[in-house]
């Protein structure tokens, strides 16, 4: 049986391979997508930009699997802390791959993202682990339903705003919904001596089989923010935000004697600083501005 200690590493090791993996999947269909619009304008074969966006959601649909786990080891937010560190790789892919330009305030602001994951990884490994199978799932089933309406809804009210704050929006949105799935698969995992690798009771199979719609959610909010113009790497850092940040919030709400420690409050804080550096910036992308669609 592995201790405590060492469960929380192992489950941030896995946080680490899956971000940087998940990352590169939202570079990669933003590539994908552009590559099958410029075949399109010049009546090229489409097969090439086709498998690159297929390769993409390859990518993405492996989230599931990193957080199923990460659980295994520890709970839901050691897994999820890790999450600001596959920004490196998306950042550097963007801006040498997809050709996007960030203003200096975004680039201090993604500076500023990673010390934020930083102080949350600090704040679980030094605080109190609490379970989540305590958890109080009515409250839990709830919220997710709220935040699975809001969010197309949302979009929809958003449409015609402008650039900067639809990418803010749905990264929070589409981080917020794959935030659900690895909180509500934690708790379905979450045993009274260890957590399983799947779940051991019918209630908690129903809640594993639900939370995959949250990665469906995120996935279908990604694609729409891109057909918005929407760029990858400021949409991705406030993705990044929500994904930390949600774990930590919904665990406090759900498990009674979870709670946020300094650490873990001071990342949130600098995190909240960070996607408003980000947001501060401009609207320009690439080698040609985009144009907001009303899709």
């Amino acid at each position: 049986m592995i201790d405590e200690r060492t469960g929380m590493v192992i489950a941030m090791l896995i946080g680490v391979a899956g971000t940087t993996t998940i990352h590169l999947s939202k570079g990669v269909m933003r590539l994908g997508i552009q590559q099958l619009q410029t075949a399109r304008t010049q009546n090229r074969s489409t097969r090439r930009a086709s498998a690159m966006y297929a390769l993409g959601v390859a990518m993405n649909f492996t989230n599931p699997l990193w957080v199923i786990l990460a659980n295994r080891f520890a709970p839901t937010v050691f897994y999820t802390s890790m999450y600001g560190v596959g920004l490196i790789a998306l950042v550097v892919f963007a801006s040498v791959v997809l050709h996007e330009r960030l203003h200096r305030n975004q680039l201090i602001g993604v500076a500023i993202v990673l010390l934020g994951t930083t102080l949350v990884g600090i704040g679980n490994l030094t605080g109190h682990m609490a379970s989540l199978y305590t958890a109080n799932r009515t409250v839990l089933v709830g919220f997710a339903i709220a935040w699975f309406v809001a969010a197309p809804l949302g979009s929809l009210v958003l449409r015609r705003r402008s650039l900067g704050l639809q990418e803010v929006f749905f990264g929070i949105a589409a981080g917020g919904l794959a935030g659900l799935e690895a909180v509500v698969k934690g708790v379905a995992q979450a045993g009274a001596v260890q957590n399983t690798l799947l779940p051991t009771d019918s209630a908690a199979w129903w809640l594993f089989g639900a939370s995959f719609l949250g990665a469906a959610g995120a996935f279908g909010m990604i694609q729409w923010s891109y057909l918005r113009s929407c760029r990858a790497s400021v949409m991705g850092s406030v993705y990044n935000v929500a994904y930390v940040a949600l774990p930590l919030l919904l665990t406090v709400l759900v498990v009674q004697e979870a709670f946020l420690g300094v650490w873990s409050i001071a990342g949130l804080l600098v995190l909240t600083a960070g996607v408003l550096a980000i947001g501060s910036g401009g609207t320009s992308a690439g080698r040609v501005a985009p144009t907001p669609r009303t899709g």
